[in-house]
């Protein structure tokens, strides 16, 4: 396991597509990505469980409810961020003056959902003869891109989940990303009327503002 958050697990995973894409997950063999997995909590039976952290899956069905909603979510924060940077492309393009500093280059992971099948074997009563079910879905996953990180990046949160100010002080490193992404917020609740916008910016951070990937949660 990578880790555990407040409703995901996540665990190291490869994929394979056949045919192979020509990019993003599944552009080459055993691709490396994250398997996240939703679980929920089971409230302690008494003190001495409370000490102790215990998940639960959920079933095929509702394994796939939450995964479906959380692909969705991520699908339209990549199509805002698309649209905000549409909308900058075009104003600097009727821009009558150059642009006096650099746009930031930033994405969200690419991401996919997979579904695990494999045989179950349904129980019977005792001293009766168990049936096995072929082609059944046994779990469900959220495939992430895996964030690699080299020797000037590091895991920043920018902006807080209840919050549209940046998370970061204005000495500290990645403050002029989370500017921006306060300004791609604004932008996004403008132009929608209020309807919407990204917030729980986290990721990585690399001084040349190139192809920083963020997800979202």
């Amino acid at each position: 396991m990578i880790g555990i958050g407040a409703f995901k697990t996540a665990h190291p995973g490869w994929l394979t597509l056949s045919p192979i894409v020509s990019s993003s997950l599944g552009s080459c063999s055993q691709h490396d990505v994250v398997v996240k997995r939703p679980f929920y909590r089971v409230p302690p039976t008494s003190q001495a469980a409370a000490s102790s952290l215990k998940i639960v899956r959920y079933s095929s069905v509702d394994e796939l409810k939450h995964v479906l909603k959380e692909s969705i979510v991520m699908y339209w924060a990549k199509s805002l961020l698309n649209y905000t940077y549409d909308y900058i492309d075009h104003h600097i393009s009727t821009s009558p003056t150059p642009l006096p500093f650099e746009i930031p280059h930033v994405h969200f992971v690419d991401a996919g959902v997979a579904l695990g099948y494999g045989q179950r074997i349904t129980s019977s009563k005792p001293g009766e003869k168990s049936n096995t079910k072929a082609g059944t879905v046994l779990a469900i996953y959220l495939l992430e891109e895996h964030i690699v990180f080299d020797d000037n990046q590091e895991f920043t949160n920018f902006i807080h989940n209840m919050d549209y100010m940046p998370s970061l002080d204005e000495d500290q490193y990645g403050y002029d990303l989370a500017i921006f992404l306060t300004f791609t917020q604004h932008i996004q609740y403008v132009q929608n009327e209020g309807l919407v916008s990204v917030l729980d910016y986290q990721g990585i951070y690399h001084s040349a503002l190139l192809n920083t990937p963020f997800h979202e949660d």
